[in-house]
């Protein structure tokens, strides 16, 4: 009989070991990419990127049936724009969380067309506020070589179809918010660019890795002639809620079009 019940609570012990290294060593072990693998046997066509917020819950208020999951750390929201589904991801914002954001979100959904779309600034006098800038290429700021990585021309052109009173440009990037005209004009003159965020570059460059069509849609939350701090928090929500019109509007359109 004692040799039974110790028998047992050896038979227990080992049980426990073996279940407190398994555990262990599937916490350790990349289980973003596991869990991915395991969603991604349904990939969606449209996986979309967001950095705010603001940007991203009105995207998930025009979605039908939204369903919000984590994996890990990283929260994700699946549903329906029309017939079409697609997943969103907000990143956060600035050059890294960008880059980071758009590898998670390829790598989870497969996706055969990324949107990233929100706000920006407009960086040369004529560029309203809330006008639509589709990004045809995008460039780093903060270099001065001013190489761009271009967004996918079939995209942006059938964007362009959609949003008429949009205009098709390119779009810097920065690693800092700025104010300043002086840096408006020194990247405006470099290199065409209308328009300056804190994300595009950094998702272009993941999604040229990936060999992902990209769409950038920007929506103005403030212009030349009128940028501030206390501007950006004022008109941010206006633009953010045209900026996910806008994204709804050529999602319906690329489902219409295959």
């Amino acid at each position: 009989m004692k040799k039974s019940v110790k028998k047992a609570l050896l038979i227990g012990v080992a049980a426990l070991l073996v279940f407190v290294i398994a555990g262990t060593a599937l916490w350790f072990w990349p289980v973003t990419s596991v869990v991915s693998k395991f969603y991604s046997i349904q990939p969606v066509g449209i996986a979309v990127l967001a950095a705010m917020d603001m940007e991203a819950k009105h995207l998930i208020n025009r979605m039908e049936y939204p369903q919000t999951f984590e994996i890990l750390d990283k929260s994700f929201t699946r549903g329906n724009i029309g017939e079409t589904e697609i997943v969103l991801y907000q990143c956060g914002m600035g050059l890294e969380k960008a880059e980071a954001g758009a590898r998670t979100l390829l790598e989870y959904a497969q996706p055969d067309v990324l949107i990233l779309f929100g706000m920006s600034g407009g960086i040369v006098p004529g560029v309203e506020l809330y006008e639509t800038v589709i990004a045809d290429a995008v460039f780093p700021a903060w270099e001065d070589d001013w190489v761009a990585i271009p967004t996918d021309e079939a995209l942006a052109s059938l964007a362009a179809e959609v949003l008429a009173d949009a205009r098709r440009a390119p779009i810097a990037t920065g690693n800092k918010m700025t104010w300043r005209k002086k840096d408006y004009d020194r990247i405006s003159s470099a290199c065409g660019a209308v328009s300056v965020d804190q994300e595009s570059y950094a998702v272009a460059k993941a999604a040229r890795e990936a060999g992902t069509p990209l769409l950038i849609i920007r929506s103005m939350s403030d212009t030349y002639d009128n940028t501030s701090l206390l501007g950006f928090f004022k008109h941010g929500p206006v633009s953010a809620e045209k900026a996910a019109a806008d994204t709804e509007a050529v999602i319906r359109k690329l489902a219409e079009t295959g």
